[in-house]
């Protein structure tokens, strides 16, 4: 049973990580639109590409853009909180569990 503790253990910590990485790109991205309004920018066009895979879907279900805000990056972020708080911490509870 340890061998399958071990692997959702490693699932989690992977899970998280990858959240925590879209988390820092979506914050990025938002600050960078009002920095570097030049939308082709390599940099930019990186953060862009990296947050757009949360914030796309988003945008186009929930279109939360008032005059020249964009709140979608917000919603996106307490998503991906959510999905932290819950899902992967679950998983780790579930490693816990299985030891």
């Amino acid at each position: 049973m340890f061998l399958l503790s071990n692997f959702v253990a490693a699932v989690a910590m992977i899970l998280r990580i990858l959240i925590n990485i879209e988390i820092i790109a979506i914050i990025v991205s938002a600050l960078l639109s009002w920095i570097l309004p030049y939308r082709y920018h390599p940099v930019r066009a990186f953060f862009d590409g990296l947050a757009e895979f949360v914030v796309g879907p988003i945008r186009r279900f929930f279109p939360l853009r008032t005059g020249m805000f964009d709140f979608t990056p917000m919603l996106a972020v307490l998503l991906l909180i959510f999905v932290d708080r819950f899902v992967v911490e679950s998983l780790f509870d579930l490693a816990r569990l299985l030891r």
